[in-house]
């Protein structure tokens, strides 16, 4: 870690903010969080960041072991990044925090961004284990402009930009607004439907059960 600034401190915490600390950092584990991604999706996933920061971050992370640089099998055959075995543990860790950061009563710019694919990976770190490992299915997610997809089973819970270039069992589509507020149940999956804001495809009984076992469940405050 030669030329980086370091607390000097022998706790794990410390050695992790050594790592991670940096502005930006995390932002870009998460994105990684859904798979592998290429330069120019982490620059458009990431606005503000700038190509020599984000190139910056990058370096830390693969000198530090967190993420690899690998290649895309084809037809891309592209350049991209991933996170390594010791990275992917962030998973759980970057979720909780996530759903952590929707307690703070901290003011929102009204031109803040928000995306379906950061608000999944928090409903993914408060899901209920068995509700999720019965649900035995691939979901793909088109909110707004965002593609995704979502393996549950008895081995656990996948996330996934793009498309599950399988047959998913249950295709939701909607927009963003509708896809928040299913998230934090202010909004039922049927009256979704009903109103039009929900489009469904594949088998619909598993509809409600997504939602029920993905919904963002806030920890009590006390």
């Amino acid at each position: 870690m030669s030329g980086q600034r370091t607390y000097r401190q022998n706790c794990g915490l410390a050695r992790a903010l050594d790592v991670l600390g940096e502005r930006w950092t995390i932002l870009v584990v998460r994105e990684l969080c859904m798979g592998p991604r290429r330069y120019k999706d982490l620059l458009e996933a990431l606005p503000g960041i700038g190509t020599n920061m984000l190139a910056a971050r990058l370096k830390t992370l693969e000198s530090s072991k967190v993420i690899r640089s690998v290649v895309l099998p084809q037809p891309a055959s592209t350049r991209a990044y991933e996170l390594t075995d010791l990275g992917a543990k962030l998973r759980p860790i970057l979720g909780q925090l996530g759903v952590w950061g929707f307690q703070l009563d901290v003011p929102i710019d009204d031109d803040a961004e928000s995306r379906a694919s950061w608000l999944m990976q928090a409903m993914l770190a408060t899901a209920d284990p068995a509700e999720a490992a019965a649900l035995d299915a691939i979901v793909e997610v088109r909110a707004g402009t965002e593609l995704m997809w979502i393996k549950a089973d008895s081995g656990g819970v996948d996330l996934r930009c793009g498309t599950a270039g399988v047959g998913p069992d249950l295709v939701i589509d909607t927009d963003l607004p509708t896809f928040i507020a299913l998230a934090f149940g202010g909004l039922s999956p049927t009256q979704a439907v009903k109103n039009g804001a929900l489009r469904v495809g594949g088998n619909r009984k598993l509809l409600s059960k997504f939602f029920h076992a993905f919904r963002i469940r806030r920890p009590s405050s006390h």
